[in-house]
């Protein structure tokens, strides 16, 4: 079993999150995206077109899987998702997003444009256990 450090570790590397939620016909739905976690949830930038927005809408419940395919390396954490929609609240986890994965940091104006002209909400995961009892391999 990985330790903590190792998980917070392997999280804080760019990668994607894959994002499993519940379709209103009871299959899951899953897509992959970039991530951010804070040590306490976990943060995706979605647009309210997007399917994975009516899905969380609809039922909160979520299982996520960060993996490595090079390396073998996984973690699967079931989790409740929450939308945030106050864009100027939520800048700081968009902006860390970005920062993570390479991409430029725009100014906070510009950021806030962006992100409400292209419809963007931050989906905000919270783990439904603690870090040391969740689902890995490859890390230890």
């Amino acid at each position: 079993m990985a330790s903590t450090d190792e998980i917070e570790a392997f999280l804080a590397e760019p990668r994607n999150i894959i994002v499993a939620g519940i379709g209103p016909d009871g299959r899951p739905r899953l897509s992959p995206n970039w991530f951010y976690w804070d040590g306490e949830r976990f943060y995706v930038s979605t647009t309210r077109s997007r399917v994975k927005y009516a899905t969380f809408q609809r039922d909160p419940r979520a299982q996520l899987l960060v993996d490595d395919p090079t390396g073998f390396r996984v973690v699967l954490v079931p989790a409740t998702a929450e939308i945030r929609e106050d864009l100027a609240a939520e800048l700081p986890r968009f902006r860390a997003i970005r920062e993570k994965h390479g991409m430029a940091v725009l100014d906070d104006n510009q950021h806030l444009e962006a992100l409400a002209a292209e419809g963007r909400v931050l989906l905000a995961f919270t783990p439904d256990k603690p870090l040391g009892s969740w689902t890995s391999w490859g890390l230890d």
